[in-house]
This record gives structure tokens, sequence and C-alpha cells, in this order.
């Protein structure tokens, strides 16, 4: 259908180009018209040129093969095109193309092209026809030649054009023919084709020179229309026109250029331009531009109006005149005041942030960077990384409306308590930084450092209630510390880090052991992400004894890492690492699941502790975990008994509460570990059953000798003991504090007095099956952490609070 629907055009585009006539008024028609004079007057003197060496190379076959009476005969017919053309010539030279009559001229070519193209087919045509000039190659070639010269020539004019071709190729037809007889036919059938493709050609060219002066037409017409479109714009449209003469002073200023400048059109009058700006680069630009008498768009300049400040956007350019170039500017101007604006906020948001309207990051960064490239040899600068203490608590207690409160009552403090030259900014969440400029020793930044700590511990108050946060900063001197921007706030954040680590609301300077520290932390967390497919990781087992019968009724598993190269690495290096980086929760799980695998070997009176950490209780994988090693290893859910800090129940505690009942509802047993160190210990055992409260070391080591130690030890066992909990002191190590504890009614015991923690083979009464001792660890941490929903056992699902 596709190549139809072309053909059909093909062939309506080929009718139009045959029989192509002007269809426009009269006033079009003869702009067309005087632009074929003028394209004929261009051409015809090209063509002159291109017949000549044709003219001559026909003379010279005449010359050499023709008699007197054919070269005399070919003179004549030459002398008379050559003054068609002579007069041609002259006729265009004095041609006044706008006042000539045209239609008169356009008459004149096409019997001029009559005359030439007798003219010069003659030449060859008839010594050839008579057999003067032998009928040859040569021959056929002058005679394209003068088609296509002809069809050059006349292009302009098509029906003058049709004449001179037609003409010419029925002269060489006719002369081939009576040359060569029935021999010269196809010579003559080709030069007749090869004239009919040559006129269609130039038709074409035509066509489409006729079709563009049409256009431009239309376009004269649209400008005039503009033009007269133009004559209201300067009062009705939301732009404004302006001018200016060659003293760059304002002339014929309209009522609307007045109304948006606020003044009388009288007082506009002969005022310069450039006077209603405010003074700034931008107005210098505008001078420069009009001064310099070239074309400009776009410039934006301040103005004020009605005491405010807005902005114009100006475009100007000379006037053209029927004369030439006017030594006037023209222009318009728009009002860009509330894109500027805007323009303006969107700046500003991309380098303030948007809750307390301090320096970002970003801002902070090329502040920084400035600073230290002006800094002098004597100098110092000091970077101040804060971080807020518990405003995580903040957010999730009071919500994130009085988060946002708090974060703006510290970035005003901030300001307040730093000099005019220094510079806070917000680095996201609960993160600041400053930047003190000139500082004249370690000391005094200290004292600056203090100064903040203790101001922004002071209570906020949100909707009536004070609350208290704190804030830990790290610090970071240049030159000493870097001379880069970035570097200066890599080192600050790491001394932040070392300020957390020892105990948050203070101040820690950075020192070069500091980056090394965190070197080596960087390395342990590699380390242990390599230590799972490694199988470095072990458990060890510490007994867990009866106070009453001596008898070991138990043991908590402790997870211990010998590395490849640097041998035993204890958990207190390598478990903070894996707390701060997530790892702890694939560790965990393979806690989890090792720890059964094992002691199903174990003799059924015997269970196992496992320690999970407060991260370990957002994963998702935690209860498919348990209930998958359980499956697995068929232990009984009693025997598995999990220890959770305070520290839990402090954060989310309802959603923790609720994951503690799911767990316990499987049959496995949860226990209170170091009871006694944190916040709300009695709340905690009021949301919670747990089946047993650990009673922390601290209380433990000075039991035989501390009274209050004692009173503290006899109150958490009676404690337990009304609400039906098993007491477990840790960390026993001498046989007097075992005697106490059993005094005070402790149920349960375990330290250095029984045994350390040892590795599984020491067991007493362990069973090496072989089928269960050859698995590999790595065996182990290919279970899936979440499996499909699987169907618990009986014995696994019935609850055992033993």
């Amino acid at each position: 259908m596709g190549e139809t629907i072309t053909l059909q055009r093909l062939l309506e585009m080929q009718r139009k180009v045959w029989n192509f006539k002007i269809n426009a008024d009269q006033e079009t028609t003869e702009l067309v018209a005087r632009e074929q004079l003028k394209s004929f007057g261009q051409i015809s003197r090209i063509g002159a040129l291109i017949a000549l060496p044709l003219t001559i190379y026909a003379l010279v076959l005449l010359f050499t093969h023709a008699n007197v009476g054919f070269i005399a005969t070919a003179c004549f017919y030459i002398s008379i095109s050559a003054f068609v053309s002579v007069r041609n010539f002259r006729r265009q030279a004095k041609l006044d193309i706008d006042t000539a009559d045209w239609e008169s001229i356009l008459k004149d070519i096409r019997v001029e092209s009559i005359i030439s193209s007798i003219g010069f087919s003659c030449v060859l045509a008839i010594p050839v026809a008579f057999g003067q000039v032998p009928y040859s190659l040569d021959i056929a070639i002058l005679a394209m030649g003068g088609l296509v010269v002809g069809g050059f020539v006349f292009g302009s004019v098509p029906r003058a054009q049709t004449y001179n071709l037609s003409i010419t190729t029925i002269c060489y037809a006719g002369a081939f023919i009576a040359a060569d007889g029935l021999g010269g036919i196809s010579t003559a059938i080709l030069l007749v084709f090869f004239a009919i493709c040559i006129d269609y050609i130039y038709r074409m060219f035509f066509f489409n020179f006729v079709q563009r002066h049409l256009h431009a037409a239309k376009q004269k017409d649209a400008a005039e229309t503009v033009r007269l479109l133009l004559h209201d714009y300067a009062e009705q449209s939301s732009d404004w026109l302006w001018e200016v003469d060659a003293d760059l002073l304002i002339v014929n200023p309209s009522a609307r250029f007045a109304t948006a400048v606020d003044m009388e059109i009288r007082d506009l009058r002969n005022l310069p331009l450039i006077d209603l700006f405010e003074d700034s680069t931008e107005r210098n630009q505008l001078a420069q531009s009009l001064a310099s008498g070239k074309a400009f768009r776009d410039i934006h300049v301040p103005i004020k109006i009605h005491g405010q400040e807005c902005w114009w956007k100006l475009s100007g350019r000379r006037i053209k005149t029927a004369d030439g170039e006017s030594q006037h500017i023209r222009g318009v101007a728009a009002d860009i005041t509330s894109a500027k604006k805007a323009e303006a906020r969107v700046a500003h948001l991309a380098h303030f942030d948007s809750l307390t309207d301090l320096p970002n990051r970003a801002l902070f960064n090329q502040s920084l960077q400035r600073s230290i490239a002006r800094m002098k040899n004597d100098q110092n600068l000091a970077v101040l990384y804060l971080d807020l203490d518990h405003f995580k608590a903040i957010n999730d207690t009071l919500g994130h409306g009085a988060g946002d409160l708090v974060l703006k009552a510290v970035a005003n403090r901030l300001e307040k308590n730093i000099g005019i030259e220094d510079v806070v900014a917000r680095l996201g969440g609960d993160e600041f930084a400053v930047s003190l400029r000139n500082v004249d020793s370690r000391e005094e930044v200290m004292r600056v450092a203090a100064n903040i700590i203790e101001k922004l511990s002071e209570p906020v108050m949100v909707e009536g209630q004070p609350v208290t946060t704190g804030v830990s900063i790290g610090i970071a001197l240049a030159p000493d510390c870097g001379k880069d921007g970035e570097e200066l706030i890599k080192h600050a954040d790491i001394a932040l880090y070392h300020a957390k680590e020892n105990g948050r609301g203070c101040a820690s300077m950075f020192e070069r052991s500091m980056h090394e520290a965190v070197q080596d932390r960087r390395n342990i967390e590699m380390d242990l992400r390599a230590a799972l497919k490694r199988n470095e990781l072990e458990l060890y087992y510490q007994p867990l004894v009866n106070i009453d019968s001596n008898e070991t009724i138990g043991y908590e598993a402790l997870l211990r890492w010998n590395h490849s190269k640097k041998g035993m690495i204890m958990p207190d290096v390598f478990i903070p690492v894996a707390e701060d980086t997530g790892l702890i929760v694939p560790l965990g799980e393979w806690v989890v699941r090792s720890a059964l695998h094992e002691v199903a070997k174990w003799p059924e009176h015997l269970s196992v502790a496992v320690n999970l950490s407060p991260t370990q209780m957002r994963s998702p994988n935690l209860v498919p975990t348990i209930i998958n090693a359980l499956a697995a290893t068929g232990v009984a859910p009693h025997r598995l008994e999990l220890e959770i800090t305070e520290s839990v129940l402090m954060n989310d505690n309802q959603s923790n509460v609720e994951l503690l009942h799911k767990i316990r509802s499987l049959g496995v047993r949860i226990a209170l570990d170091d009871f006694g160190t944190g916040y709300s210990s009695l709340n905690y055992l009021r949301s919670f059953p747990f089946d047993k409260i650990k009673i922390d070391r601290c209380f433990v080591d000075e039991v035989d000798s501390r009274e209050d130690c004692r009173a503290i030890i006899r109150a958490v066992t009676g404690l337990a003991s009304s609400l039906g909990m098993v007491t477990t002191a840790e960390g026993v190590e001498r046989s007097d504090q075992l005697s106490q504890l059993k005094e005070e009614g402790c149920m349960q015991v375990q330290g250095y007095l029984f045994s350390k923690a040892v590795p599984a083979v020491h067991v007493e009464g362990r069973v090496a099956d072989s089928a269960t001792s050859e698995m590999k660890l790595t065996e182990i941490g290919e279970q899936t952490a979440a499996p499909k929903r699987i169907k618990v056992p009986k014995k696994i699902r019935r609850r055992k609070t033993g």
C-alpha cells in the first residue's frame, strides 16, 4: 500500500513539473517574473562563456572538412547568434529589474532562444547533413553540449528553454539521419531522449525556483502582518519595547514602558537608558553592549521600582532602514523578577540546609577549601565534627517533629557560640561541622569545643517538655592534620569516633594513632568477612554449674576467631566491629546453627546458652534460623537458651517483646543477661517473663568483701524466686565468692573457678558421632537463613519451662 501511494505522489509531481503554471495574484506573479529576469541575466553571461569553446571547436571542424560555401554559411549563422547574445548582454547590463517591462522582456527572451538555437545548431547540422563534416562522436558530443548549454542559459524561462532544446534536437537529429540513413535513427532517438530529460530537469529546477519565491512572498506578507501587529505591541504586551538614539538616550518611550519603570513619559525622553538600572556588573555589561552597537540578547539587569529590587531582561539590535543601518538601537525588555527569585531560591537550597538554613556539606567544603588556601604560614585552622548523642532516641520517643525542633535549636546555639569569621554547617542527619579560622593553639580549640558541649547539653523545650541531648566532637587542625578540606573532615570524623569510644559528651583531637586504629578496624572487618568462608571461627564452651549439686547442667557458647596469621582473636576485639558493620547477623546465625549441631552430641541433661545482639533481634531471619536449626539437629527446644541484654528492650520495646514471645512459644528459654547494669531492669522483668536472670560480674567480684554487693544479689535472687526465675551469677573465680552466692540464694554459677571456656572436644560425655563430627562449618553456613515455611515437630512446638 505504501509503494502505491509513493507512485501516485511521484506521478502527481511529474504532472506538476511538466504543466506548471504560476497561480498567484498579480503582485506575486510580477515578483517571480522579475526574479526570472535577474536569474537569466546572471546565467546568460556564464552560458556565453561556456558556449564559446564549443563554437570554436565547431569552426575548427568546418575549416578542416567543409568547403568555402558551407564555412561562409556557418559564419553567417554564428554572426546572427553572436548578435543576439551581444544584444542580450547589453540589455541585461542596462536593465533595471524593478522598473523594466518584464512581460515584453520575457517575450524577447523567447524569440532570442529560437534565433540562437537555429544559429548555433545549423553551424554543424547542415554540413553534417550534406556530408561536408564527417558524422562522428565529436559531432554527437557537440550536439549534447548544445542541449546542455541551451537548457542551462534559458532554464529560468521554461518556454524559451523548450524552444531552444526542441530546435537544437530537431536540427541535429535530422542531420544524423541524413548523414547515416537508418544507422543515424538510433542516435537521433537517443538525442531526443536526452533532450526530454534535460528539459524535465531544468523545468524541475524552475519549479523549485518558483516555489521558493512563492514561499518568500508569503513570508513577506507574514512579516508585514507582524509589523502591523507590533504597532500595538508596546501597549498590550506583557513585555515592552525600548529605543535609544546614537547617544544611547531613550526615544519614543511607550506608555507600557513608562508604567513598568514607574515614571512619566516626558521624564523618560532623552534619559540615558543605563541610568534606570542599579550599579552592578550586569549594568556594566549592558553599557558595553549598547556602546559596541552589536546585537545582544538576554542581559539581566537589576532595577529599583517602588523601593524594591527587581530584575529586567533586555535584548536589542540596531534598526535597519531602507537607507542602511541606523544608529538607533531598539529592543525588548521583560520583568523576570519572579524567575530570578525562584532561581535564587534553588541556588540557596543547593548550598543551604532546608531545615536549619545552615550551609550544607557542599558549601562547607567550598568555604573550608577557600579558608585553607588563604591561610598564612603562621596561622592555624580547626575543623570540628559534631554528632548529637542519643538523638535517635528523641526521634523514636517524641517523633521527628520534636527531633527537627532540637536540630534547629542546636543550629541556633552553634551560630551564637562561634566567631564572626567562623562557619557552622549541617552535614546531614544529626551531624554538624564548624570551621574555626585563625586559631592560636590547641588549648583554644579545646576551650571552644568544651563551650559548645556545655551549651548543647542544656535542655531544649519541646512543647513545654525539656529534652536533653549531648554532643561528641572530633577535631582536626590544619596544617598539622592535613592541608586539604576533605582530608581535614575525614580526620575530624576519625577523632569523633574516638570521642564516642571514650564515652560520648566529650571532644577528641585527632592523632595519627587514631588513623592507624581505624585502619586496623577496617582490616579486622575485611578479615572477618573472609573468616566465615575460611572456617576460622570456632565455638568455645564455658560450663554452667548447679550451685547445690556442683554438677554441670549446661554450657555457654562463646565465639572465638582463630585467625590464620594472627592467631586467636578474642570477641572483645572483633564483636564491636561486627556490630557496627552488620556482620553480627550472619555471625549470630552461624553461632546458633553451630551450637545446636554441637549440643546434639551431648547428654540430654546438658543445655547450651547463646548470646543475641540487638542487631540480630532486628533481623527477619532470626526465627527461621532457630526453627531450621532445631529441626535439622533434633535438639529439644528447652536445651537452647538465648541470652539478651537490656539494650535489646530499650530500642523498639514492643516489637522486641513480641519477638521474644514468639521465640519462647517454640520452647526456647530466654535469659536476661547483665542484669542490674541498665536503666530500668525491673520494668523489663514486668514486660516479659524471663526464664533466667544473669547477675553481672560487677556485683560478683566483691560479693565476698562488700555488703552492698551482697545486698543487691540478695535482692535479685529474692525477686527472681518470687517471679519463678532462675538466677545465674557469672564471673565466679574464688571459693569465697561461691560460698557467699550460695548463702544469698543464687541457683547457678559460672566462671574460672570451675573452668575457662574450652573447645567442644573437652565437653564431658560428648559423643563424637562420625557423620556429625565430620560436618564442616561451611556446610552449616550453607543452610538457608530464610527457609520456606516448615512444619515444626511436636517436641519442638511443646513449651518447656524447666
